[in-house]
């Protein structure tokens, strides 16, 4: 397994930055068929050949996912897009 690992600083608070955050979960869903399954703050990520989760705190958000095998090779991909939709969100 692979591991890709993002985290961004925000000033947002929790209950805002997660409600930002819907928007690039939703944008997951749709790219890479991931679930996420909410409890307080965290969140347990699921998917095709993809686990992990992502927590969110006063001043960040961490993304911590395992890609398997055969989604390993489109993990810059994965990346870059994560990342460009955190960073519009949370603007």
């Amino acid at each position: 397994m692979s591991e890709l690992k993002i985290d961004r600083a925000h000033r947002l608070g929790v209950s805002e930055a997660k409600q930002r955050f819907a928007g690039v979960e939703a944008k997951l869903k749709e790219a890479y068929g991931v679930t996420l399954v909410w409890q307080g703050a965290r969140a347990t990520v699921k998917g095709t050949g993809v686990s992990g989760d992502v927590l969110v705190t006063d001043g960040a958000i961490s993304i911590n996912l395992k890609l398997g095998l055969l989604v390993r090779p489109f993990a810059g991909k994965i990346r870059e897009a994560i990342e460009r939709q955190i960073d519009s969100k949370l603007a």
